[in-house]
């Protein structure tokens, strides 16, 4: 349970911490799938709570110190009120982090995965068992390697093949990943060709990261029109349309106007680009 955070001063937040478990959903789930399932769910959310109260306060104070200096009382209250809603955004992004974590090793366990198991088609067609073949791919294939090894290891500690791979649904999110290892499971326990499943399994992964790709490109067209719209064409409009109506009301426009427009598009455009990039299919080239 290594952290940051000293044990002894983490233990005070574990009761809030067990307040606050229904606000992040299936988060053992999520932490077997971030490879962090030897962390406690209570533990971790309450490190969460430990990190956002520690990071929380010191930007509230940082703020509030910056207005005494500039004598601006916009910032002071920026400071003082934004200490509560910023605490919690932080609570939320370091709660959720396994979540993100899980789905970015889902996705890179995917990209591999197709030559993973072309591999062990190969190895199972020259007369190798699975269990070799599986041992044979624990190298080279990124996180496919990493979880096959976990799989040889676990068949070595005892469980037998079924088993293994049942385990290892249970702690990927990849659906890819699921359904492949559901199907290498039937055709164990049905006795049918392997080899013949696996190959069905490579084509059929093939081209679901052919779709994506093709899905992506698609989708791409109309996120860099709303892009331009409300990062570059609103913007513009609205400040010129603001100093031309300025100009006939009388109304004067001060610097935190500009300012507060200004970080709006920087914070904008910051989440726009990490959504399109959680979006990019992690396909490697053959």
């Amino acid at each position: 349970m290594g952290s940051d955070t000293s044990t002894q001063y983490v233990q005070y937040f574990l009761p809030v911490a067990q307040k606050l478990r229904p606000l992040v959903s299936d988060l053992e789930n999520d932490l077997a799938g971030a490879r962090m399932d030897d962390t406690e769910p209570e533990y971790f959310l309450a490190e969460s709570i430990a990190k956002a109260t520690q990071i929380g306060l010191a930007l509230g104070v940082s703020i509030i110190a910056a207005g005494f200096i500039l004598d601006n009382s916009f910032i002071l209250r920026m400071g003082f009120l934004g200490i509560a809603p910023l605490w919690f955004l932080l609570f939320l992004t370091f709660s959720y982090q396994p979540r993100v974590k899980a789905n970015r090793k889902a996705r890179e366990l995917e990209r591999d995965l197709p030559y993973a198991i072309r591999h062990v088609l190969i190895e199972v067609r020259s007369g190798i068992s699975l269990y070799d073949a599986m041992a044979a791919v624990t190298t080279d294939y990124g996180e496919a390697s990493k979880e096959f090894n976990r799989i040889v290891s676990d068949v070595k500690g005892g469980k037998s093949q079924v088993e293994a791979l049942e385990d290892s649904i249970e702690r990927n999110k990849s659906m890819m990943y699921r359904r492949t290892m559901w199907q290498m499971i039937n055709s164990l326990k049905s006795g049918a060709d392997l080899s013949k499943t696996l190959e069905t399994m490579v084509d059929a992964m093939v081209e679901e990261q052919k779709l994506k790709v093709q899905n992506y490109g698609e989708d791409l067209n109309p996120l860099i029109l709303m892009y331009l719209m409300l990062a570059v064409i609103f913007p513009s409009l609205g400040a010129t349309l603001m100093i031309v109506m300025s100009s006939f009301t009388g109304f004067s426009l001060s610097n935190n106007v500009f300012l507060g427009m200004l970080g709006i598009l920087i914070i904008f455009q910051v989440f726009f680009l990490n959504f399109v990039k959680t979006k990019r299919p992690e396909v490697k080239a053959a």
